[in-house]
């Protein structure tokens, strides 16, 4: 049981150290996911604006003709 144990520790310590060490660079993928997120949110965002000046039109154009 103790040889297991000491094995298991060692093996643990092994595993912690090489993922401390391991520095990963996402400097390229945050960019990345800031600008095309930017893009992607304003044009989101300026088809739901357009969405909402229709439905307010139409709105406005269903009450004037059966209003």
């Amino acid at each position: 049981m103790k040889k297991y144990l000491v094995s298991a520790v060692a093996l643990g310590s092994t595993v912690a150290a090489s993922t401390a060490s391991a520095a990963i660079d996402v400097t390229a993928a945050t960019t990345a996911i800031t600008t095309d997120g930017s893009a992607a949110l304003t044009a989101v965002g300026g088809a739901m604006l357009g969405l909402a000046a229709i439905a307010v039109v139409f709105k406005w154009a269903k009450g004037a003709i059966f209003g």
